[in-house]
């Protein structure tokens, strides 16, 4: 039986207890008791927002959390929780989300510790759109050095110039950050581009906060790939974090696999190898 959650208090245990076990856990994680029950309580309380939990034979045994944005037929999910049964548990849970958004892409993430979820998700063919390794930085600490001429830090006023390169790599990869999402969240995000020979040829942008920050993109031109560009900028958007924030307290940073150069750039600046992430995508 599938039930909407009105009260935290029905799957915060179970909620929390998954969360900390790398073998059920998914995406995004959170850190404290307190944290897991102020998310569960905004959900429901806010619009475009639902939890959805699994019950079998009056026992609890999986959860759902999801959010929609209806423009984009987006939706995705902030816990996917499941204690037993997995693949008879998300099958239904999935398809609960679907009568309620159908014709939209569904996005579930996981650490790839998570075998169940894994073995069941590509059991079914269900595309993975992401293979990352999470890295992180803690206690963002000053870095005194000049400012690199190469890199600007782009505005509202020189967006539409930069939203060309981006969308040039963004709108490929799917992500959901394409420039005219970006441009809708920009007071979110700072962004910084390098411009070399008068053209942008690489760009990092990070959701900047105090507490913690996330570089959701680093962008780069193939043919500057090799030439220490993918550092610079890396260090120049720590340098400035720093600048705007002083010490960041957590920095996450999402690193294809495969993309040797950024993750080796990321570990030189401080970033530290956390685990390995997957997402899936699910046509609804």
């Amino acid at each position: 039986m599938i039930k909407v959650i009105n009260k935290v208090e029905e799957i915060l245990d179970f909620v929390w207890k998954l969360s900390q076990d790398d073998f059920y856990a998914s995406y995004p994680r959170r850190k404290s008791l307190e944290e897991v029950k102020k998310y569960l309580q905004r959900t429901i309380n806010e619009d475009e927002k639902s939890i959805v939990a699994y019950y079998k034979d009056n026992e609890l045994y999986g959860v759902c959390c999801y959010f929609w944005e209806e423009s984009e037929k987006y939706a995705q999910t902030t816990l996917f929780l499941i204690k037993d049964y997995y693949e008879d548990i998300a099958e239904a849970l999935i398809s609960y989300v679907s009568i309620q958004l159908p014709g939209y892409e569904l996005f579930i993430g996981f650490p790839d510790t998570n075998e169940n979820a894994r073995e069941y998700f590509e059991g079914k063919s269900i595309q993975c759109i992401e293979a990352s390794t999470v890295t992180k930085l803690y206690n963002l600490k000053s870095d005194i050095r000049e400012k690199h001429p190469s890199v600007e830090r782009i505005t509202e006023s020189n967006f539409d110039e930069y939203a060309i390169f981006h969308d040039e790599h963004a709108v490929p990869s799917g992500m959901y950050y394409n420039s005219k999402n970006l441009k809708k969240d920009m007071e979110l995000f700072r962004v910084f581009a390098l411009r070399e020979q008068g053209k942008i040829h690489g760009s990092i942008f990070v959701r900047a906060r105090k507490g913690m920050s996330e570089i959701f993109g680093l962008f780069i031109d193939k043919e500057y790939e090799d030439k220490h560009f993918i550092g610079i900028l890396i260090n120049e958007m720590l340098m400035e974090l720093y600048n705007e924030f002083g010490t960041v307290k957590e920095i996450i940073y999402f690193i294809n696999e495969g993309s040797t150069e950024e993750l080796n750039s990321a570990l030189s600046a401080g970033f530290e190898i956390y685990e390995r992430y997957r997402c899936y995508k699910c046509l609804l």
